[in-house]
């Protein structure tokens, strides 16, 4: 990206209430709650690039990013502040419109979202080259089993159906080892592995009291020897392979990290690149550009499944595009493998950034060794940080020393 990139990070989705569904407090409470996440683009914007955020950056944190070459030139932060998303906030500041209107660089969008329309309409650009609908279509699970169709890609045994029709296959293999997915998951949040009684009552009591007719898939479950996410920034005529890493997944398989490694199985690794650069172009086709992310399952007699798809920024492109940047001055072209990761560690009570740079102590980021662990200035009760290190063993020091401090927060 050689032109200054405009960062506008909102996060809003269509069916927020299916994909987190009976979070307390309802989604409206909790995309308001994702505001803070706009922040993240601080990681990835370069010297010249302007970032709207949803509040202030502490300036010991801002100095910090901005010694490394990232950070933005600008911050800019709506008059408007009581919306639902930021994207609403933007078009309800006239300062803001008439900003984004004379912007002559380039637009990055954390994902094309259905609050967008309002905001393009006031400034006559779109945010985003991608329709709304595409993107949408690309993220839904039912659907990519349809995509890997026509490219005649690996897929797993999938049936789909609405949730009786998944609670009835639970019931009629009681003992049948599974996986339901929503179609609209993400990061996990309506992923359901059926492995044990336990799981299998969990699964069946959500089931239960969905009442409507979204759908799932049902999967028989594989043991993966690895889980490796892909991403790709999709463009016009060709897509480019930016990132390749290991998923960390939590007992119910949810998404708690990534190590930027590459996979040591070439066979495997080869697979997955031929694959993901057949679904990112096949996305492209359909009029995707931006970042794409794809999950992919690898057993351990070396089969390669592509499971799902994420036509958004990954929880991880933050961190890689920060890494590449730092290490090959181009967040484009991937850093060397085994150095770097991202995490994210459950905590107590929410601290800013400068506050867990000090509670970090000397495995915070040096700017002058460039390695160490840097926090996002996001709040909330996790811990999200970039960990690198100066080789693979340093690199476990630092994941086990954060998750060490996190633990006393």
């Amino acid at each position: 990206m050689s032109k200054p990139t405009l960062h506008i990070h909102s996060v809003s989705f269509e069916h927020g209430d299916e994909i987190w569904h009976g979070v307390k407090g309802g989604y409206k409470k909790l995309e308001r709650e994702f505001k803070s996440l706009s922040r993240r683009a601080l990681l990835m914007a370069g010297p010249e690039d302007v970032v709207i955020s949803d509040d202030t950056v502490d300036e010991k944190y801002i100095s910090l990013l901005r010694d490394l070459g990232v950070g933005g030139a600008e911050i800019q932060i709506p008059s408007h502040r009581s919306a639902s998303c930021l994207v609403e906030d933007v078009a309800m500041s006239p300062e803001l419109v008439d900003f984004i209107k004379s912007w002559g660089g380039a637009t990055e969008v954390y994902m094309p979202s259905p609050a967008d329309g309002k905001l393009s309409e006031k400034t006559g650009r779109s945010l985003s080259p991608t329709p709304f609908g595409v993107a949408t279509a690309l993220n839904d699970k039912v659907f990519f089993t349809r995509l890997l169709e026509d490219i005649d890609a690996p897929k797993i045994e999938t049936v789909i159906g609405n949730s009786n029709a998944m609670a009835g296959r639970l019931n009629r293999e009681p003992d049948k080892k599974a996986i339901v997915r929503g179609a609209r998951s993400v990061g996990g949040s309506m992923v359901f592995p059926v492995r044990n009684k336990n799981e299998r009552a969990r699964t069946l009591k959500v089931l239960n009291k969905i009442t409507d007719e979204r759908l799932f898939i049902f999967q028989p479950f594989i043991e993966s020897a690895e889980t490796p996410n892909l991403q790709f920034y999709v463009g016009e005529k060709d897509v480019t392979l930016f990132g390749e890493t290991i998923q960390a997944l939590g007992p119910l398989m949810g998404h708690v990290g990534n190590l930027f490694d590459r996979s040591e199985n070439k066979t495997a690794r080869n697979l997955m690149i031929k694959w993901g650069v057949a679904l990112a172009m096949e996305s492209a086709s359909l009029g995707y550009r931006g970042v794409l992310g794809i999950d992919f399952i690898v057993t351990k007699d070396g089969n390669v499944y592509p499971i799902e798809m994420n036509a958004r920024h990954n929880t991880s492109t933050h961190a890689l595009w920060f890494v590449n940047r730092l290490i090959t001055k181009d967040p484009m072209i991937q850093a060397p493998s085994g150095m770097a990761a991202y995490f994210g560690y459950s905590v107590s009570r929410s601290l800013s950034a400068s506050e867990w740079l000090d509670a970090l102590g000397s495995l915070a980021f040096n700017t002058s060794k460039m390695t160490g662990i840097l926090p996002y200035d996001i709040n909330g009760t996790t811990l999200h940080a970039v960990i690198v290190g100066t080789d693979h063993d340093d690199r476990v020091r630092l994941i086990e020393g954060a998750r060490n401090i996190a633990a006393r927060i």
